[in-house]
Formats: structure tokens, sequence, C-alpha cells
């Protein structure tokens, strides 16, 4: 089965890019889609992240980083014109739903290029006191107005909305063109829903076909991520035909691959 990780950032540190790559060997993982977030997450920037496609065009896709309300609409022409096939969205200026921010949700919509929204409360590294940072800004029902405007624009709710996991679900229920990742760190809001039970959230039929595969940790924590996912959706049941669309199909998919 073919495994593209959606979801994933390039740090800042000494031999990560080579680094990343072997755990990806390591897990089967064909390729990973890559943001690079910048100084505020210890991560590479945009440019970076462009230097990095050209070394290695078939083991990563760029998705170009872009902050609401700091990033001009150019931007995702450029971005596109770069090779980057994908954006990433978080730490808007004012909510994702802002009228003002339409420009960029029609332009990636044009391109075809999907956008993984984060959701839920952002961690830094360290507070940024001087900026006014709100995950309410950010919260998954914010994402309704774009779906229901932009119909072909295809959007992933990052982290099934963190501790929104309910208002997510109903997202991508009701939305054709909205999907989820359950990315996230080992020990964070996976371990409570999985408690919980992760059908609970994701409770109707075919429910799991608008999930789609990522990780968002260091490296040395994907072996884990995957496993878990994996670990999941064989307890509760998965079909295998399912289990495609998450790990690689749906990804594809919306970069109009096969």
């Amino acid at each position: 089965m073919r495994i593209i990780d959606s979801h994933a950032h390039i740090f800042d540190s000494p031999g990560y890019v080579e680094n990343l790559i072997n755990a990806m060997d390591e897990n089967n993982i064909e390729r990973t889609c890559v943001s690079g977030l910048g100084k505020k997450f210890k991560c590479m920037d945009n440019q970076g992240i462009k230097q990095i496609l050209g070394q290695y065009p078939d083991r990563f896709i760029g998705a170009y980083y872009i902050r609401p309300g700091y990033n001009k609409v150019e931007e995702v022409q450029e971005a596109y014109t770069q090779g980057f096939k994908m954006l990433k969205i978080t730490l808007p200026k004012k909510p994702y739903d802002d009228l003002n921010y339409f420009p960029l949700w029609e332009s990636a919509q044009i391109l075809k290029m999907p956008i993984l929204f984060h959701t839920g409360v952002v961690t830094l590294l360290k507070p940024a006191k001087q900026e006014y940072i709100s995950s309410w800004y950010m919260h998954p029902m914010r994402l309704e107005p774009i779906a229901n405007s932009f119909p072909k624009l295809n959007m992933i709710i990052a982290h099934l909305g963190v501790h929104w996991n309910e208002d997510a679900a109903e997202v991508i229920r009701m939305k054709k063109n909205v999907f989820a990742d359950l990315s996230g760190a080992p020990m964070g809001w996976r371990v409570r829903a999985d408690k919980i039970g992760m059908d609970h959230y994701l409770w109707w039929k075919g429910a799991f076909k608008k999930i789609v595969f990522g990780t968002d940790v260091f490296y040395t924590q994907i072996t884990q991520i995957l496993k878990e996912d994996m670990v999941r959706l064989d307890k509760l049941n998965i079909d295998h035909e399912t289990q495609k669309l998450i790990f690689s199909g749906n990804i594809l998919k919306m970069l109009g691959e096969k």
C-alpha cells in the first residue's frame, strides 16, 4: 500500500532532511508534503523548502506557508510557479473566514492547490507577546463559509480540530471538499480521542474516507505515529480500500495525481 505523508515540516536542524528521508524509507513512505513555518516554529522558511524540492523532487511535495493578513495574494501564484503544489495556513491576523482573505482561497481554487489549515491551539517555542494569536480564529467552523464559496477548493483540517473534534468531524461530513488529518504528537490530543474512540467522532458510514494521513512530528516520532494509525484503523475494522484512500488516494487526487 502506498503511503504519502500529507503533513510535515522541515525543522531547521543539522541533517534534518537526510534523517527525514531515512525515516520515510524505514516506514515505506513514498513522499511527504512539507512546509516551512520559519523561525517562530524553528523550521525552514519557504525559500528553504524550495531548495529542498529542487534537490529531492521525487520525495517531497511543497506546501507554501502563508499567514493570512501578512502575505499577499500574489504569492499564491508565485508559489505555484516555483513548483509548490499546496498551501499551508496558520496564525491568521483575522479569522480564516474573514472576507479579506477570500482572494487567497480563490487563487488556490483556480490553481487547484489544496490547502492544509491548522486548527486548534498553536504551540510556539517562545511566547509571541507582540502578536495577537487566537485559536478561535482557527476554529474548524471558520472553514464552512470558505467551503461554500469555493466548492472546488480541497481543504484539509489539521489534527481533526485538536480539541474541537466533533465540530471538525461535522464539517468534513457535511462539506464534500473538506477533509481532515489525524496528525499530532504521540502524547497529544490523539490519546484522549483514542480513549473515547475515534469512531465516536467519525461515526457515519464512510467517515474514514474523508481522512488524509499526516504526521506533523519530528522525524524520530514518525514510526510511532504511523504504527498508531495502522493499529487504530485495524482495530476499527476499516476496510483495505478505505485505508488506501487515507494513506495515499485522497491526497493524490487532490494534487491531480493517481
